[in-house]
Order: structure tokens, then sequence, then C-alpha cells
């Protein structure tokens, strides 16, 4: 491609490209591919549209029956943009054409169709008319702020009298709704005094093209090799392209660590892969960049996504290190000399059972023993070692946030002592735990007999990662400017414990954002998933609780999600489905669209394989199996941060299923295992993007979707 030109793509050509044939397809493709490299090729007889009103507007010539309409937008010592917008039969496409409006809208430029957006005028009343022409009084909430400062943040001109007049924050809340919500964003952040997180749009049309790409219906390519891969791969690769609000931030730069929360769907992920791109390209010389997770399955496709957004090839992708922290810590006790044997599931029952026993001698006839094994482990693993508690001291003051049960200071004493056998046990068979991976590589680096050289870090699903992770994390990468990236949704946390960031020398006051709008599913399925959660008390690592809010649902649309009901078995449960997939493939439909999600692996994992065969993969580390041509299966567990067309959630049956009853609980204790398997759920329902399945056998459907209104459902 010219290194004088960038290309540029609407929305709207996406769509139009999907209607067409697949030989048609293939020829525009191939046009695209030849425009990026000399876009006045005469062979495709480029042509002014003389009728069109905006002068950007040209077409060229497909094949005899189809032509494309794209924009040219010059500017005076900057790269030449051409934007694909639209292609149809020739009449159709002309009339398109003639309809296209490059316009700038509060500081931000949009493609504009002028038929599709004539507003309906209604008549005004005498009264009304001289309330629409009463110049309002001047205000005192912007009164520091020049008009020039107020309109270079994005504030319309015909708003800046109403903005201007404004007096309290009430106030400015009632103009929400008639501002851009960036502008808004801007707005609040001068008020609360965060002027750093005020992004200050360029004045320029082309200078908006090029740092805000066009608005929400345009899409910026950076580099004509991430342009290639778009017209090489399908609609799916979208997933790595972003909304201008969302490239802001991947582009910002900041004092210090930033937190990103979101939505379920709104894009964290796709956004955590582009700054990671992002500070490889610009301060990846300085030292590596960490791309760090929870879950064993992301790592491969993370890198999968880098490569792909980047080039296989790309320089930058060698400075990016994709690991989860826990495959980080194994490398990194290696190359210092800490070997690590690391027992089983087994062993650590044996070691709990072990020290259950010491303790049970010395501290006889305590509620605690009537809990069961899990309540030990999760015990050991969250609150103890999760927080890198070190004595009994630190034990007996620890606040139990998110454990549930509460545990009186006798009770505490005879865990420790479990803890302490469950210790003694593991160290005299030479094993350790996963969270002695966390903990002695925290220890090196904090007694600082390990040397580090990581310039930044970019983390993913922060709600799933401990205290002791977290600490592990702030003390890899040194404070500075874009140090720490930091990814997460409170809402899809599924493991026990809480904490808040400042209290580990995290501090992302004035550097926190919220992602609210969500991409990836329509808004049925949405809404279903939401309705379950709705209301829902939550720890967002922030200093006090957070409540499940509704987000901003997609514009995109599907039919209701289904539950299947009146199985027998688990296996017709299986049965129905391959005859429900059988289906959908005669529709188009491939086998890589559909994906299978269980909350226990027993019966359905091996249901599920017998039934299938050949046909289908597990998801795993290699990404291959969940990128690749077969059907998916897995976990809810694993399904974290991946998504899919359809989605078949199975097993959804209270009380067997989801959730498996642990009677031991009772209380504070049930209430916050409850609140995490409805987190499972949701994040299982959240998998799908455009079909959603729930089905069971036996039983009744779990109780977390009992309370979902059933028009939000197809009961079949």
């Amino acid at each position: 491609m010219r290194t004088d030109v960038q290309l540029c793509v609407s929305e709207d050509f996406w769509k139009s490209i999907r209607k067409l044939p697949n030989t048609i397809q293939g020829k525009v493709m191939s046009l695209l591919d030849r425009m990026r490299m000399n876009p006045w090729d005469k062979t495709f007889h480029p042509e002014k549209v003389e009728s069109a009103r905006d002068n950007h507007i040209w077409s060229a010539r497909v094949d005899d029956n189809y032509r494309l309409i794209w924009a040219l937008i010059k500017v005076r010592n900057k790269p030449e943009m051409i934007v694909f917008l639209y292609v149809d039969k020739h009449d159709q496409a002309y009339q398109k054409a003639r309809r296209l409006q490059f316009v700038l809208e509060g500081g931000m430029p949009r493609i504009i169709d002028l038929i599709e957006t004539i507003p309906v005028v209604p008549q005004a009343t005498q009264m009304e008319t001289h309330q629409i022409h009463r110049e309002p009084k001047p205000g005192g909430l912007f009164i520091g702020y020049s008009d020039q400062k107020l309109l270079d943040i994005g504030v319309p001109d015909e708003m800046l009298p109403d903005v201007r007049s404004v007096n309290t924050d009430d106030e400015l809340d009632r103009l929400k709704e008639r501002l851009p919500e960036d502008v808004y964003d801007n707005l609040i952040a001068l008020v609360l005094n965060y002027p750093e997180l005020v992004r200050v749009p360029d004045a320029q049309l082309h200078r908006n093209l090029e740092k805000y790409h066009g608005g929400d219906n345009l899409h910026l390519f950076v580099t004509s090799e991430e342009f290639k891969r778009a017209l090489e791969g399908e609609w799916e690769d979208w997933m790595l392209f972003l909304a201008p609000y969302q490239r802001k931030l991947v582009y910002a730069d900041f004092a210090g660590p930033v937190r990103v929360k979101g939505v379920v769907g709104s894009g964290k992920t796709v956004v955590a892969v582009h700054r990671a791109l992002h500070l490889a390209r610009t301060i990846g010389n300085e030292g590596p960049i960490l791309f760090l997770t929870y879950g064993n399955r992301l790592p491969g496709v993370l890198s999968y996504l880098l490569k792909r957004l980047a080039g296989e090839n790309a320089p930058e992708i060698q400075k990016i290190e994709c690991r989860t922290i826990h495959q980080w810590c194994l490398a990194m006790l290696k190359q210092n000399g800490v070997n690590i044997s690391v027992g089983n599931d087994a062993q650590f029952d044996d070691a709990i059972q072990t020290g259950i026993a010491q303790a049970r001698k010395l501290y006889p006839g305590l509620r605690l023993w009537n809990l069961n094994i899990g309540f030990f482990r999760d015990e050991i693993r969250y609150a103890i070692k999760g927080r890198a508690i070190q004595n009994f001291a630190e034990y007996a003051a620890l606040e139990r946030s998110g454990r549930g049960t509460a545990l009186s200071e006798i009770e505490r004493k005879a865990m420790w002592e479990v803890y302490q056998g469950y210790q003694n046990y593991l160290a005299s068979n030479g094993l350790s735990d996963f969270e002695d991976y966390i903990l002695k590589m925290l220890d090196l680096i904090e007694n600082r007999r390990v040397s580090l050289r990581y310039r930044a870090a970019v983390v993913d699903e922060i709600q799933d990662l401990n205290v002791a992770t977290m600490r592990l994390i702030r003390a890899i990468v040194p404070p500075a400017p874009n140090d720490l990236f930091l990814v997460g949704d409170g809402l899809q946390k599924l493991y026990p414990g809480g904490y808040v960031l400042s209290s580990l020398g995290i501090d992302v006051v004035g550097r926190g954002t919220i992602l609210r709008r969500n991409y990836r599913n329509t808004q049925e399925i949405l809404r279903a998933a939401h309705a379950m959660v709705q209301n829902t008390r939550f720890s967002d690592l922030d200093e006090s609780d957070a409540i499940a809010e509704e987000p901003e649902y997609s514009p995109r649309h599907g039919p209701l999600p289904i539950i299947k009901h009146g199985f027998d078995s688990p296996e017709q449960e299986i049965d129905w489905i391959a005859k429900e997939i059988a289906r959908l493939k005669q529709q188009g439909l491939k086998d890589k669209d559909f994906a299978i999600l269980y909350r226990w692996r027993n019966p359905y994992e091996s249901l599920i394989k017998q039934r299938f065969s050949s046909m289908i993969s597990e998801v795993t580390r290699d990404p291959e199996t969940y990128f690749g041509p077969l059907m998916k299966m897995t976990t809810f567990d694993s399904a974290k941060g991946l998504e899919f067309k359809v989605v078949f959630v199975v097993g959804v049956t209270d009380a067997w299923m989801v959730p498996k009853d642990d009677f031991s609980l009772e209380g504070p204790a049930l209430e916050d295992y409850l609140a995490r398997e409805r987190s499972r759920l949701f994040v299982a329902m959240t998998r799908a993007r455009d079909l959603l399945y729930i089905s069971y056998a036996r039983g009744q459907l779990s109780r977390f979707l009992q309370k979902v209104p059933s028009s939000y459902f197809e009961n079949v």
C-alpha cells in the first residue's frame, strides 16, 4: 500500500457486502486489495459522483452490475484517506452515494445518510417558539472555562449557550440526552476537577478522522497489514476493531495505573489486546510488556489475536509476553533456580484432612468441624495464601470480605492449626500448591533476590486475581506513567475473596474508565442474562460494593433465548442439541459457530464427546481449539473471556448441576456461594453472540432463571 494513503471502512460497507452473492463478495475484496495499492488504477474506472451532495464521494467498478462507493479525504501535508462506504448494484449504489455526506458533530466526524436522518420537526406553538428562541441565562458551573475550551472538548456550537447556562450538576444531567456521550463525560470530568480525563478533540475534520477514526460508523486501519487481514478474514475479525471511545482509551497517556471496568460484552479484552500492542510499539524499547490473565485458555487466544492484529512476524509482538500469572511465575522461578513440584487434588485433600485431624484434637467440639472439606480448601487458598498471610496475628485481624462464614477467635486458631498441618504435610512430601507459585515469586521480588526489566503490564480479568497476585503484579512493574492497565468486571467474579486496589498501593483515582456499551450479544440475550443478576451487589475492587446496573444494549437484535426442557436424561438432552445443530447448519451456520457449555464435567463431557466425536474439540490452551473449524465444548469457568455465535448451556437444573447445593453452608456463606454460581451462569449465557439455548434434564430449571420474566425466553 502507498505509505501516503490511510484506509477507513464504514459499517454500512460491511453490512452491504454481507448481502452480496459470494462471487461478488470475492470481486469486491479483490478490488479493495488493489485499491489499497493504487486508488487511481484505471482498470476499475474510478469516477467522481457528480450528483453527490458531498464532493468527496467517488465510485469504482466491481463488475458490469455492481459498483463500490468510496470517499477521498485530501488534506494538505497529511496522507490521503480512502473511506470505503457502500457496494451495491449500479443504480442503488449511486442512489446511496447521492445521499451520503461527511459532517462534523460535536468535534467528531461522521458519515451521514441524509435520507435516513431527516428529523421530523413538529410545528411549534407561539409559546413554544418563544421558549425555543429564549437566550439562556449565564450559569456558574463552567464560569472558569472559555467558550473555546468548551468547544475544544466537543461541545456542539448550538449547545454552547445551554452548557454555559448550567449552575449545578443536576442541571448538567438534564442536558445529558442532548450531548454526545464522550462530551458529557468530558464536562463531568471538568466538574469533578479531573482534567486529565478530558479528551480534547481537534478542531479540523481531517485531524478528527485521523485521531477518532470517523466516529461510531467508521473504522480506520492503522496499517496496511491490518486492512489486508480484514479482507482475508471473516466478520468475526471485527472483534479486533474498536469504537472511537475505546480507541481513545487504548492510545491515551496516563500518569499511572489505569482501571478499566466494563459491562459484559463491552470489548474489555479487545481493548486490552490493542493496549498491549500500543505499549509495545511506543515504550517496548524500555522493557518488555507483560500481558497477564487468570484463565489458562486465554493466553493462547490473546497471542493469536495479537498476531492477527499486528502480523505474524511483527517486531512488536516479540516485546509482549502473554502468560497466565502462574505460567509466568513458574518460568521465573525456574530461571532463578527455584524448583517446585506441584501436587494433585487428592494430595491436597489428604493434606487438609491431616491438618483437620491434628487441629481437632487441640480444639474439639467446634462448629468448624461440621463444614465440608471445600470450606477448608477455599480458606487456605483464598483467605490465607490468597492474601499472603504470614502469621496468626495477621490471620486473626483479617477482614473476611467475600468469605461469607464468620469465624470466632477460637475457630480462627483452629483453622490456623489446620493450615499449618496442611503446609507441613506438603513440605514433608516435597510438594507445593499453585498458590506457592505466587508467594515464592513475591518473596523473591520483595526481598530483592531477583531483578526484573518489565516496563508495563496489561492485566485482564483482574476480578479473579487475589491480593497476593495483585501485590506481585505491582512489584513486577515499577511505578511509572502507563505502567499498569487493569481490566475486569466485578459482576463476573467467580472466586471468593475481595480487596480494594488502593490498599495494595495501586492508585487509580482519576484514571478509571467504565465501558457501558455491549457489542457482543443481541439485545434479547443480554436482556435475559442481565435480568438474572439485576440489582445484585458485588465487590468491584473499590471502596464500596457496586450494584449490577443495566448496560447500554447493543443495537443488534435476534431471536429470544430458548429454554428446552422435558428430557428424561442428559443423553436425550445432548441428542436434541445434535439435531438442533444439524438444523441450524442447513441454514448456513458452520461447525465452528457452535459451543456447548457445562458447569460440571460429569456427565456432560463424556456424553458430548461420544455424540459428536471428531466434530467437536474441547477448548484448551491451544488457540486452534477456539479459532479452528470444529464445534467447541468447555466449562463455564473456562469459557470466560471467549465468545461464540451459538451457545448451548446444558444441565441448568436447580440443586443438581447449577448450582450443586452444599448443605453444609448457611446464612452469609450460602449467599456468597450462590452469588458466585449465579455469576458463572451469567458468564455462560453471555458467551452467546447471536443464539442462546438453555436446557436441562430431570428436576426443574435453575432458581437463578426463575425470577427472569418468562417473556424474555421462548420455551420449547
